[in-house]
């Protein structure tokens, strides 16, 4: 009776039996990544690399259209025009008026010092990052099997919170449109996930997690929340 309520209990609660080191091992991933401390969380701000600078805005047809497979191309220009405008009036980049065309105004932009010092060039992107993730308490794990590529993928549900916040994310108007919560960017504990491949007993490889994460902002033509 012993032995089955043991397994019952292993079995509704697997972290209360299962003996690997899930905090160590994701906080480990997650400092490997970010290794400066600070870009454990980034903004995407469009498709502009670094070679492009100083860079000078186009518009298209039907960008004004809300997002669909057929208006992505579209959608996602006029983001990025909206995107180095916010940033612009953070002191991230210049911004030069050049006149406008089919009464659309152009402006060019180029890097700060400021900017450059958040900027992380990755996915042929200009992205803002910063933070690191720091891993709390480990709640519970659920283990699924991929519906996609077959095999078990292992969800850990963690709590964490978030170090090394400059004063500039906790401007509601950047961290609303982009989709953080305000306990967030004021490092307060929340919840999150970490997913791995099941490759065999205490043999996982990570899918996702919480950290090195890249997020769009929203609709600038919809009201903030």
């Amino acid at each position: 009776m012993k032995k089955i309520l043991t397994l019952s209990i292993c079995g509704i609660l697997l972290t209360a039996c299962d003996n690997y080191p899930y905090k160590q091992k994701i906080q480990g991933t997650y400092d490997w990544n970010n290794k400066t401390g600070d870009k454990a969380i980034c903004m995407m701000v469009g498709r502009v690399t670094e070679s492009m600078y100083p860079y000078t805005t186009i518009h298209l047809k039907g960008e004004e259209l809300p997002f669909s497979t057929q208006t992505m191309k579209e959608y996602n220009n006029r983001l990025k025009n909206d995107s180095l405008h916010l940033f612009s009036k953070r002191g991230f980049f210049t911004e030069e008026y050049l006149g406008e065309v089919d009464g659309k105004p152009i402006y060019r932009y180029n890097l700060t010092d400021l900017g450059r010092k958040y900027v992380k060039w990755a996915f042929a992107e200009t992205n803002f990052c910063f933070g690191r993730v720091v891993v709390d308490k480990i709640k519970r794990t659920k283990d699924t099997i991929n519906g996609v590529g077959g095999g078990t993928v292992r969800d850990v549900y963690i709590t964490y919170h978030v170090e090394n916040i400059p004063d500039w994310v906790k401007d509601p108007e950047i961290y609303k449109r982009f989709g953080y919560s305000e306990k967030l960017v004021n490092g307060e504990p929340v919840q999150g996930m970490h997913s791995y491949k099941v490759l065999g007993k205490n043999k996982l490889e990570t899918l996702t997690g919480e950290s090195g994460v890249y997020q769009w902002a929203s609709d600038f033509n919809k009201e903030l929340k």
